[in-house]
């Protein structure tokens, strides 16, 4: 059974890879997915999640701004799941806009927001405090 699983959702293949890179270079344990954009990404928790039980702990990073179905789009599909997935998963939006409507949006269903380009100390902060089980001992 996989321990934890990362979601990279971002329409930029650039920024996708060099997540990629990170959490390789960080020795992350667990699946890593990605999606271009939010409807991709609702399909792959739907494929990859719904079907373990208890649900396996998700970190999603996800874009603010992509074409198809963006990061706010997202959220609010997100907050329909079950009840156990949606405490299984921690979803962090990555912005570059500052301060804007979406951004003061995505706060208030996130569970944090940070600005882009996210540097890798950030995120292997970020995953020592939301998913401890994905680092290596």
């Amino acid at each position: 059974m996989t321990e934890a699983m990362i979601l990279v959702v971002d329409d930029d293949e650039a920024t996708r890879l060099t997540l990629r890179r990170w959490l390789t270079h960080l020795q992350v344990r667990g699946q890593v997915l990605e999606a271009a954009d939010g409807q991709a990404a609702l399909a792959l928790v739907d494929a990859h999640c719904h079907g373990t039980t208890p649900p396996v702990p998700l970190l999603v990073l996800l874009d603010l701004q992509m074409p198809v179905m963006d990061g706010l789009e997202f959220l609010e599909h997100q907050r329909q799941l079950p009840p156990a997935h949606q405490q299984a998963m921690t979803v962090i939006v990555l912005s570059g806009a500052h301060e804007t409507p979406a951004r003061k949006r995505a706060q208030a269903l996130a569970v944090e927001v940070k600005t882009k380009p996210l540097d890798i100390t950030e995120l292997a902060a970020l995953l020592h405090h939301y998913l401890p089980a994905a680092l290596p001992a």
